[in-house]
């Protein structure tokens, strides 16, 4: 991906370099990634403070249920930082994000969307479908 990017002119910054403070941006996408993150609200903080004040918008994805779990080579883990979600339900757990983690990571929601999401199976199922929340979201 990065490499395909490169080729069509877009420049491709390293892992740690997107964060470090030279560089504003209108808009950030997180797509499916908090789940799957070793420091999730970190990851929160430093994209909001990437973003362009007041206008600067993230676009964020997450997999409903939220289940969150690292994979480090054959193994995992739970995440060294871990959100406090709620509910059975789809929106019991969409209304517990948006109160227990956008809210206090300073993110104020401007759009949202439910879409279906295709997964990698297992050994007994092939694929999974899941639901993603998709949101807008501004600092606030």
């Amino acid at each position: 991906m990065q490499w395909r990017l490169g080729q069509r002119g877009y420049k491709v910054l390293d892992l740690e370099e997107w964060h470090n403070g030279s560089h504003k941006y209108d808009v950030i996408s997180c797509l499916n990634l908090l789940d799957r993150c070793q420091y999730p609200a970190t990851l929160l903080r430093n994209i909001k403070e990437s973003l362009v004040p007041d206008s600067g918008r993230l676009l964020l994805a997450v997999v409903i249920p939220f289940e969150p779990y690292v994979e480090f080579g054959s193994c995992g883990q739970k995440p060294s930082e871990r959100f406090h979600i709620e509910g059975e339900s789809f929106e019991e757990q969409v209304n517990s994000l948006v109160k227990n983690v956008l809210h206090p990571a300073g993110f104020e929601v401007e759009r949202f969307t439910r879409v279906p999401y295709l997964c990698e199976g297992d050994l007994h199922q092939s694929f999974f479908l899941l639901d993603d929340a998709v949101f807008v979201l501004r600092p606030s």
